[in-house]
């Protein structure tokens, strides 16, 4: 299955199965988590049940509650040999709220800490998809998409399981106002659940479909990414030829819908926030006067039933309220799962044989290779021994580097077979055989850095001699250290600070710097200058002397220093013994 930006949104996904996600990969941090929201909760429960005797005896007044309550805490007091007075009640429910606020703290922390976890796993099970899934999974998918998933998504993804987290202790304590209210007056506790259901019942009318529009945002940040990236990187072709406000047009289009959508979510999430203050608070003034006129409840255990309710009330509004964004963002958590399984199942094969050297020869034995359908390259016999200078020739897209991915070992033959002295790639293990190549493609990969650090990329403590040597050799000598330029020059992102024959020369460097036993280059001079060009090619003749050299190129012109040519004729791979040949067949 390739990644597209139309992603189906599973409907499996809800609160209930990332709870149920939560419990299955943390089971002994999951449970701690309940049992501490337990005991915060049973602390809660007593602070607010030692407050109704404090409040009555301040007042001056008693009731059979309070008359209960008063002998369990003298029973209490009497274990732990303290008198009971006033002050000494006091200090006793100062002590429960610091022992509720010492045991919240470790919840808090354990919370914080599991989120953490599955922060940092998440952000590195995307990472590894990207880096070590099977090449052909991750260039047929959609770069957009997943681009859109490690800038976006991601961060959607953690918010659903941060607030999943945080609702878990809020659940215990809802419990706990519940009981509390009950044991304070059961009518009076009906009458506040029919209000608080009623609020409830209006108030998720607002947020209805709450994950369908999750699922709608997400299709649009993937067509926007894709085009906003489309965009930049076409940028040249824009500019020169003043299409600016057609791309804008449609750049505009989708930031307007995208925004539309987002601007209805969050509408309904404010109607939501803002109009449970007054709709929970108006129908309390009318409790608070049928509990007097009708029911005859103390002013005492009314004033802690109206306690009882705000806290009941504004944790009720926060776990509704999150619990509509949850449902929102589900979407994001699907897509990121969908990469990762679909990942999972496209990884990077890697042989078990490790080779020290490349010692006789490249071998390709009637192979066949295509990207769907129609195949790019149909039965490919042939030989590269150990030294040979290889060149291959022809238009774009007749699968010259097709051929190049195959012995770099990130594609296989579809039927046929490609050794390496001997032996299958398939069975070679990637990182000892990357470990003899070096391969410069024809959009060099350059990253925000200094100009050392990409041309040492993947090297430590690299001499200065060498590295010199290697800008040499790349004729990188003619900026480097001159007009401006020295090692530590940033070179912008993706060296945008840099022409592309500065770009080339960069990468070059880097090739010769690894100084490996197979050189593979990819239009290695397209963007250089003739002088420069020539004097470039002189040093990679001399460098690859006793090496084992594959290059592909559009140039009719080729180097004196290559012994073997290939050229795509009709969709067949033809052997050149005299490059004269060459001229002849595109005069």
């Amino acid at each position: 299955m390739s990644l597209n930006q139309n992603i189906t949104i599973s409907e499996k996904y809800s609160v209930i199965s990332v709870i149920k996600s939560l419990f299955k990969q943390r089971r002994k941090q999951s449970i701690a988590i309940i049992l501490l929201s337990i005991i915060v909760s049973f602390f809660e429960m007593l602070s607010i049940s030692l407050l109704i005797p404090a409040l009555e005896q301040i007042l001056d007044q008693s009731t059979e509650m309070n008359i209960q309550l008063v002998t369990y805490i003298k029973k209490i007091y009497s274990l732990i040999n303290v008198e009971y007075t006033i002050l000494t009640l006091f200090i006793g429910i100062a002590l429960i709220f610091t022992f509720k606020a010492l045991i919240n703290i470790t919840l808090a922390t354990l919370i914080n800490k599991e989120k953490l976890w599955y922060e940092v796993s998440r952000r590195k099970k995307v990472c590894d998809i990207i880096l070590y899934s099977d090449w052909v999974f991750i260039n047929g998918s959609m770069k957009s998409y997943m681009t859109n998933i490690v800038t976006n998504e991601i961060e959607k993804d953690r918010d659903v399981y941060l607030k999943t987290l945080d609702l878990l202790p809020m659940i215990f304590l809802l419990v706990v106002y519940v009981i509390l209210l009950v044991l304070l007056s059961f009518e009076i506790t009906v009458l506040i659940f029919l209000i608080i259901g009623g609020v409830t019942l209006i108030l998720g009318r607002l947020v209805k479909n709450a994950r369908y529009n999750g699922s709608k945002i997400l299709r649009q940040r993937n067509l926007f990414m894709k085009e906003t990236l489309a965009s930049l990187d076409g940028l040249k072709s824009i500019k020169s030829t003043s299409k600016e406000s057609f791309v804008k047009n449609l750049l505009y289009e989708r930031t307007r819908h995208l925004s539309q959508i987002r601007y209805e979510m969050n509408d309904r999430m404010n109607k939501i926030a803002y109009l449970h203050e007054p709709v929970n608070f108006i129908p309390i003034l009318i409790i608070i006067y049928i509990s007097m006129t009708y029911f005859y409840v103390p002013i005492s255990v009314i004033g802690i039933m109206i306690y009882v309710f705000l806290k009941l009330s504004g944790d009720l509004k926060v776990i509704q309220t999150e619990y509509y964004r949850i449902k929102f963002e589900i979407p994001s958590m699907n897509s990121v799962d969908v990469l990762i399984n679909e990942g999972s199942k496209n990884v990077e094969k890697d042989g078990d044989t490790t080779i020290e050297g490349f010692n006789k020869k490249i071998e390709f034995k009637d192979v066949s290779f295509g990207y769907s359908d129609s195949d790019v390259l149909k039965n490919i016999s042939l030989t590269i021994n150990k030294g040979d200078k290889v060149v291959f020739f022809g238009p774009t897209g007749v699968g010259k580097s097709t051929i190049v991915d195959m012995i770099l070992g990130l594609i296989y033959p579809k039927s046929g077979e490609l050794t390496i002295d001997g032996i299958p790639i398939e069975n070679i293990k990637k990182g000892s055989w990357h470990k003899i190549l070096s391969w410069m493609g024809q959009d060099p990969y350059l990253f925000y850095g200094t100009i050392e650090e990409n041309i040492t990329w993947g090297q430590k403590d690299i001499q200065r001699e060498k590295l010199d040597n290697a800008c040499r050799l790349a004729c990188c000598n003619d900026f480097v250290n001159k007009n401006g330029f020295s090692y530590d020059y940033i070179i912008g992102d993706r060296g945008s600070k840099l022409s592309g024959g500065q770009k080339q020369r960069l990468a070059l460097a880097r090739v010769f710097l690894e100084d490996p036993e197979i050189v593979i280059l990819d239009e290695p001079t397209s963007h250089l200058d003739m002088e420069t060009k020539n004097k470039l090619l002189q040093n990679i003749g001399k460098f690859c002397e006793d090496k084992t050299l594959i290059m592909i190129t559009h140039d009719i012109e080729i180097p004196s220093f290559i012994d073997t040519m290939y050229v795509f004729d009709k969709g067949e791979l033809k052997k050149i013994d005299n490059p004269n040949n060459l001229r002849e067949m595109y005069s």
